[in-house]
């Protein structure tokens, strides 16, 4: 492939060359040159050995720097400051002493792009250089050394270090870059500025408080935190830190500790240490700085609790199902389909201190959702099982309570649309999570024959003497994801979905008035309060913000940062600009969404778009990162538009119960309309170039709206249904969703629903260019809802790419894969939006 020399300049934008032929960058970052030790330079053998070493331990750390001019950085030789030279760059010898000189400079490609570096050196200078954390392969060129670098659009750091043995040749470094012909000058631009957009990478291995747990009496804060420096290996660290300061108390490093809960007396906490399947739960005492074993070789632990009395702990284990010797299996209902639905659990318990073990139950059942009454004499727990004669949702659903004294249980409740439950301030009371259908229907706020959508979540109080339930979240609009009821000031707090947002309420279930509690962020992935003392902890994202941890205040009803853990990892990085904005549709109505432009959004200019949607029965939330990282396609310089599809909950019963049985009736006409609605009323959107992509439930209505509209250039459908009635009858969970999703309706009562609505039966009128993309071992929708619209739309002559993520769920959960499948997306919207086909051509290059 024909190249040609390119100058790296100091901003972010490069001159026409004036001459044809090899330009050297006009700035880079440099630091004062370091000495290397004299032993390691006795004679000609061991001077190449030593060097051989010191390539493999860089004086730098290179999955963790980014250098800036005027940083001063540690070295052996003592602090370092990187500064701005121009080029070529002075190699001077020593004679006593090798020394070695670091040079950095930051690359801005705006494509896929493959570029030869060129550095040219005296004879006896060896040379190396990294792109990011990854070393570049360098060979012998005619003149000096020459490595290819593959540079994905983003901005990437290239550093080169130059050795110079002692009495040595001067010299200079130059350093250029070569392009493809038929990529246009403008497209890689080189600098010594790192600002730059967020990547995948960023977004995967940054550090990121994984839990955050406020001890009881609200003094300290426990922190599990998990990074990936330089992509490598997982690290694992737990940090104590001060509530009221925010100062680290103390940290634990090389220690898996997992699964962290403090004692109720606020100075010792347990953790689990896990060696594959098998478990040890410890207790470490702060003060003392101890650490004991409390119970030793649990087989598939689950979560334990602390009894808050503190004089023991509650555990849970799983035991997996015998297997038939002869290999066959008789299935005894959907749900025995699963290959765990026979593996059963049991609680234990172990006394503190003491250690002394007690199982607490036995037999064919399987307790879920428990926990320990506040004076530790009790257990609520609760009990499912399959049961299709009772109708919908196909389980039942009890609620027991069990003795800790003498282990008897008592059965207090039978609803099957309840599936949480809490102990209060009033042992007379319990507070219940469950569906608006709960009690009879209880929870509507709908009018006589709308079918709720029982993802819904209320809040109900039931009194335990007469048995009657009373619904207490029928001013709240938010749908309730997860409750507390405080013993300290008797309020009841709920983390709750909120239109696009996660934020937790609370009210006094005496006045039944709710109010909004201050977190610090717009999505609230946890919330934790003290036992003791009015003081919770927070942990979450905003639009544009990672993941960070707040204390509340709950008498001030203030939210105060506490741990900012990926602040560096994240200081240079730029975010365009978010907005929310209601399009306006044909019969009236407005729908909900945002919009994330590029960094640098240029009004005057055209964008490509992607609009990302799910259309399910919960809304695309703004949480920060996530699986489909709209921030990062921003960065790309896409314009991305989130519109929020009826039957989302977060906004009221009635938009919620759009779900139930529209499968893309209404949905669809609503991403097309409120994109046709987007386009038109902002100019720099690009109608030609616009793309759409949701998964699972979102990406069944991918292809649902391709075959109802040509008004996209490109789709992507990530784990896809094409066709209704497989995935709900081969689905493990597909008649399970289908109960509130599809509720009353089935294959041989609404053929106009499972077939009419199904891509598989309109595939051919299809003309999308489609992205396929699918987890091989998806146990939720089934691979064959994507190898079927595939298979079709093949013959039919359609464009369509299929990409299977072997071994891999529902989630792409493995972190490398996770990055290709990222990259598949992005390059094949890169194709097709963008008229580039380098990146996927990259990826999967024609056999």
């Amino acid at each position: 492939m024909r190249r040609r020399i390119l100058t790296l300049g100091l901003v972010a934008t490069l001159a026409v060359p004036a001459l044809a032929g090899t330009l050297t960058p006009e700035r880079v970052l440099t630091l004062a040159p370091l000495p290397l030790p004299k032993p390691a330079f006795h004679d000609a053998e061991s001077h190449g050995a030593s060097l051989d070493d010191l390539l493999e331990r860089p004086a730098l750390d290179l999955a963790l720097i980014r250098p800036h001019a005027g940083e001063t950085v540690p070295t052996p030789a003592g602090d370092r400051t990187w500064r701005a030279t121009r080029t070529p760059l002075d190699l001077a010898s020593d004679d006593q002493t090798a020394r070695e000189h670091w040079l950095a400079i930051y690359l801005r490609s705006d494509r896929w792009q493959e570029a030869t570096l060129a550095l040219d050196a005296p004879d006896e200078t060896m040379l190396h250089a990294w792109l990011g954390a990854d070393a570049v392969e360098l060979s012998d060129a005619d003149s000096g050394h020459e490595g290819t670098l593959e540079l994905p659009i983003g901005v990437h750091r290239l550093v080169v270090r130059a050795v110079v043995a002692a009495g040595g040749d001067d010299g200079e470094l130059a350093l250029s870059l070569a392009l493809a012909d038929d990529v246009p000058d403008a497209a890689l631009a080189a600098g010594v500025d790192p600002r730059r957009p967020t990547d995948i990478h960023l977004v995967l291995d940054a550090p990121r408080v994984q839990q955050a747990l406020i001890s009881p009496d609200g003094t300290l804060v426990a922190l599990e935190v998990a990074a990936r420096p330089g992509g490598g290996d997982r690290e694992r660290w737990l940090e104590i830190r001060d509530a009221a300061s925010g100062d680290l108390v103390t940290t634990w490093r090389g220690l898996e500790a997992r699964d962290v809960a403090w004692a109720p007396d606020g100075r010792r906490l347990s953790y689990v240490l896990r060696d594959d399947d098998v478990a040890d739960i410890w207790l470490h005492d702060l003060d003392r700085g101890t650490s004991t074993a409390l119970a030793r070789g649990l087989e598939d632990l689950g979560r334990h609790e602390w009894a808050p009395s503190g004089e023991f702990l509650v555990y849970q284990v799983r035991v997996e199902a015998e297997k038939d010797e002869r290999k066959v299996k008789r299935v005894k209902n959907p749900a025995d389909r699963q290959p765990w639905h026979r593996d059963r659990s049991y609680l234990g318990m172990v006394a503190v201190p003491g250690g002394v073990h007690r199982r607490l139950t036995a037999g064919p059942i399987s307790p879920s959702s428990w926990s320990i009454s506040p004076q530790s004499d009790r257990l609520l727990f609760f009990l499912e099982e399959q049961d299709l004669a009772g109708g919908r949702p196909y389980f039942s659903s009890e609620l027991w309570e069990l003795d800790l004294d003498d282990l008897s249980a008592e059965r207090l409740l039978a609803e099957r649309w309840i599936g949480d439950a809490a102990y209060g301030p009033d042992p007379d009371t319990l507070l219940l999570r469950g569906s608006p259908s709960a009690f009879e229907g209880l929870g509507r706020d709908l009018p006589d024959g709308v079918q709720a959508n029982d993802y819904g979540g209320q809040l109900y109080l039931l009194d335990r003497e007469s048995g009657d339930a009373r619904w207490i979240s029928r001013d709240l609009r938010p749908d309730v994801a997860s409750m507390w009821w405080s013993r300290d000031d008797g309020l009841i707090y709920a983390l709750c979905t909120d239109t696009q947002f996660r934020t937790v309420h609370r009210t006094d279930p005496g006045t039944g008035a709710w109010e909004r509690v201050a977190t610090g962020v717009e999505y609230t992935d946890q919330f934790d309060l003290a036992r003791h003392g009015r003081s919770a902890v927070a942990r979450g994202t905003s639009v544009t913000t990672p993941n960070q941890v707040f204390t509340v205040d709950l008498a001030t009803n203030r939210a105060r940062l506490l741990h900012d853990p990926g602040a560096d990892a994240w200081q240079d990085v730029a975010f365009g600009e978010v907005t929310y904005w209601k399009a306006p549709l044909p019969d009236g109505e407005e729908l909900d969404g945002r919009i994330y432009w590029p960094v640098d959004h240029d009004p005057d200019e055209r964008y490509p778009v992607i609009v990302y949607y799910y259309g399910g029965t919960s809304p695309v939330t703004v949480d920060f990162g996530g699986r489909y990282p709209k921030n990062v396609w921003a960065g790309q310089d896409y314009i991305v538009y989130v519109p929020q599809p009826s039957g989302a909950t977060g906004y009221g019963q009635e938009f919620a119960a759009r779900h139930v049985n529209d499968w893309g009736e209404r949905t669809a006409w609503e991403v097309i309309e409120s994109t046709r609605a987007f386009l038109e009323a902002h100019p720099s959107a690009d109608p030609e170039r616009v793309g759409c992509i949701g998964a699972s439930y979102g990406g069944f209505l991918t292809m649902n709206v391709i075959t109802k509209t040509d008004l996209f250039a490109a789709a992507v459908s990530h784990a896809g249904i094409s066709s209704i009635s497989s995935y709900w009858g081969e689905g493990l969970w597909g008649y399970a969703y289908g109960a509130r999703a599809l509720a009353n309706a089935f294959p041989w009562t609404d053929r106009d629903l499972y077939v009419e609505q199904s891509a598989l039966f309109q595939a051919d009128r299809i003309t999308t260019p489609l992205l396929l993309v699918h987890g091989d071992s998806d146990t939720n929708v089934p691979v064959g809802e994507s190898d079927q619209l595939f298979t079709a739309l093949q013959l039919l002559g359609r464009e369509v790419e299929y990409v299977q993520i072997q071994g891999q769920d529902h989630w792409i959960l493995d972190h490398d894969q996770r990055i290709v499948w990222n990259d598949t997306i992005l390059a094949f919207f890169a194709r097709y939006l963008k008229g580039r086909d380098g990146w996927w051509n990259a990826l999967y290059p024609d056999d």
